[in-house]
């Protein structure tokens, strides 16, 4: 049987979809496992791994009706409402950015469009099903509505984002830098996705032009957050740009801040408001030079040793650790700790101890209230480093978002529940 013209550029638009697709579903893939096994990864990538799963899902029923569905009506109007939490996930990831506290269920609210979406695509599947005829009269109607709701969303929440992270992130904040390339991606998406409705550039019946460069986004996508927590093992510039690539004159100018290390007023406190290094100008200026001689290799395998020390030696404990000490317990630099820290895990030295501090606080908590044994709320803290109460629930309240006492009586509650 010969196939019409229409059918025979399906069918090649059709493959060459899937080769697109089936990219995209190995990145998404690829992005998620190397994020999901992460050892640096933090609660607010949970949210990203999210956003990877939801593409690999996206793409995969894409794969499935190009690969097994003959209908050209469904091939060409099917829309996904798996579109509908993308924005979402990357708002919540936002909000757990600037607020490590944040819960992301307390806005359950931002999927109600993907809920409603889900159930309008179910219901278009099950009167295909049923009756073919109806099925691409009510496919007509549910691609009119979920095409335009999907478009108007995802800009609105793109270009909220977008402001929302320029107003509450620090300029030089990766995470900053990759909220706003990821929503201004989608944005972008959804202003080509609207020109080939209205313009209908090419004049072709069945453009599949437009999908593919949607589904190229969204590999790039997945590519970006790999970068993103990955830039050290994918650089190869970095690497080879090293410690060995510094002048001679930038080597004894660290040299020259190495000595000034006493010198430096250091006195630090547990409040994070009295963490302040007060330098000279020209202290400042050789601090700054030697920015570069840690390359991205270098940090990460600071931050894992220093997230060894924490875990199995508990340096966290020692009511008394400062960055000096820290130190010489670990056997590096405290430059190149600071620089880890502020430059790669991006938190200050004191927030970094903390944060041990307060999960391990929690964990007891857990732990005693499982055995029905009573809590010293202060005690736990002395245990775990502090060395009095005001900073100890300072810390706790800012860390997970409310006092050690109202997290008690929620793991009680809990408790009781189950």
């Amino acid at each position: 049987m010969e196939l019409t013209p229409i059918c025979y550029f399906c069918i090649n638009d059709s493959t060459y979809m899937k080769y697109i697709i089936a990219i995209g579903i190995f990145q998404a893939l690829a992005a998620t496992i190397l994020l999901w096994r992460s050892r640096i990864r933090n609660q607010a990538d949970d949210l990203l791994i999210a956003l990877l799963v939801s593409i690999c899902l996206h793409l995969s029923i894409k794969f499935f009706i190009y690969s097994f569905v003959l209908d050209t009506e469904v091939l060409t109007m099917m829309n996904t409402f798996i579109w509908f939490c993308y924005l979402p996930l990357l708002y919540l990831y936002t909000l757990k950015t600037i607020q490590p506290s944040f819960i992301p269920a307390s806005k359950w609210y931002v999927f109600v469009p993907l809920i409603i979406g889900a159930i309008c695509f179910f219901s278009v599947v099950s009167a295909l099903v049923t009756s073919t005829k109806a099925g691409h009269q009510i496919l007509s109607w549910y691609n009119a509505i979920s095409v335009w709701a999907i478009l108007s969303f995802d800009a609105i929440m793109a270009c909220w984002i977008i402001i929302y992270a320029n107003k509450k992130l620090n300029t030089q904040s990766n995470e900053r830098r990759l909220i706003i390339q990821l929503a201004s991606l989608f944005l972008a998406t959804s202003l080509l996705s609207f020109s080939f409705i209205v313009i209908k550039p090419f004049g072709f019946a069945h453009n599949y032009i437009g999908r593919s460069i949607i589904y190229s986004v969204l590999i790039v996508i997945c590519i970006r957050i790999i970068t993103f927590r990955y830039s050290a093992f994918m650089n190869v510039a970095i690497e080879n740009f090293g410690l060995n690539s510094i002048s001679q004159n930038n080597q004894d100018k660290f040299k020259q801040v190495g000595n000034v290390d006493q010198d430096l007023p250091l006195a630090i406190k547990n409040s994070p408001q009295e963490n302040k290094l007060t330098l000279s100008s020209s202290s400042a200026i050789m601090i700054n030079e030697r920015k570069e001689l840690l390359s991205m290799d270098e940090m990460l395998s600071i931050a894992l040793k220093l997230e060894n020390a924490m875990n199995i030696e508990r340096y966290y404990s020692d009511s008394e650790l400062t960055l000096d000490k820290l130190s010489s317990l670990t056997k590096h630099n405290k430059y190149h700790i600071s620089e880890t820290l502020n430059h790669f895990l991006h938190k200050p030295f004191y927030t970094f101890v903390n944060e041990y501090r307060i999960k391990y606080v929690k964990q007891q908590i857990e732990n005693l209230s499982q055995k029905d044994i009573e809590i010293n709320m202060l005690s736990l803290a002395y245990d775990a480093g502090f060395n009095s109460k005001s900073s100890f629930n300072r810390y706790f309240k800012e860390i997970v978002g409310q006092t050690p006492t109202a997290y008690l009586k929620m793991i009680t509650h809990h408790l009781e529940i189950a």
